[in-house]
């Protein structure tokens, strides 16, 4: 006999049935799944729904509301300084919310109002157009980067505006306030 022989045999231990549904590492799995899942998706939510998530700039530069919270009494401007204005009713549509530039009123330009100032040219070329259809009112026009479709009033290619859509002769025709004219051909005639 040796040292290493038991002198009464010892069983087995046994194996616990059903053990434990909630492991460590099921728990890191199913985690890393979930975030995965997250992860690929809400991408997708927030560019469907960039509404909820964007920061609308226009009510912020609009909108000179105070803060609702009480501020350091260092910074705090005055009440009386800054209108409270909670309406949104005076913001812009949100397609209008673009911002670009402005021009100053006549009175406060500082050539004292000059008409040439303001009736200047477009700094750009004039092109050439042709007619295309005229319907309800409205012509169809077509120049080399597109077609067009114009009104009373519109700014055309040639820098001119349009000033009547009228039938002529059995015909229709669009007339510019230079004078010209364009049938249904696309022809332009003086």
């Amino acid at each position: 006999m040796t040292d290493f022989d038991a002198d009464e045999p010892v069983a087995a231990p046994k194996k616990q049935k059903g053990g434990s549904w909630l492991t460590s590492d099921r728990f890191l799995g199913w985690s890393g799944a979930a975030l995965a899942l997250t992860a690929a998706f809400f991408p997708w939510y927030v560019f469907f729904n960039e509404d909820k998530f964007g920061i609308d700039f226009a009510k912020a530069i609009l909108s000179r509301d105070l803060p609702e919270r009480a501020g350091r009494p260092i910074v705090t401007p005055s009440p009386s300084g800054i209108s409270d204005n909670d309406d949104l009713a005076a913001l812009p549509r949100p397609e209008e919310q673009i911002f670009t530039g402005t021009i100053k009123d006549d009175a406060s330009m500082p050539d004292g109002g000059n008409a040439d100032a303001v009736n200047q040219p477009f700094p750009t070329e004039a092109v050439d157009f042709h007619l295309l259809h005229i319907a309800q009112g409205k012509a169809m026009i077509e120049d080399k980067n597109g077609i067009y479709i114009v009104a009373v009033g519109s700014l055309l290619p040639d820098l001119s505006k349009v000033s009547e859509i009228a039938e002529q002769q059995g015909e229709w025709v669009l007339v510019t306030d230079k004078g010209d004219i364009y049938d249904a051909t696309g022809k332009r005639q003086r």
